[in-house]
């Protein structure tokens, strides 16, 4: 409600928001936090993992930068898979 209020232009945003499940907000926030050099050994224990292997999967976020990138530039059609 509080992005609608701001005007039409952010109703995509809210939305999307709107949408969000605990695993995607969950997800989002470990990436970010990752994408901020949080140590992951703090991510890990922030989110309760056993492993850092489990925590180890909020580190894409370069790997999906680069691809985003290149198929911007080249228009390659690249699919996110797993």
């Amino acid at each position: 409600a509080r992005l609608r209020a701001r005007g039409p232009e952010w109703e995509s945003r809210a939305a999307v928001l709107a949408s969000a499940s605990a695993h995607w907000l969950r997800h989002t926030a470990g990436s970010h936090m990752t994408d901020q050099q949080v140590d992951l050994r703090f991510v890990r224990d922030n989110f309760g993992h056993a492993s850092i292997a489990t925590t180890s999967a909020y580190l894409h976020t370069e790997d999906d930068a680069r691809h985003e990138a290149t198929q911007e530039r080249h228009r390659i059609g690249w699919t996110r898979e797993g």
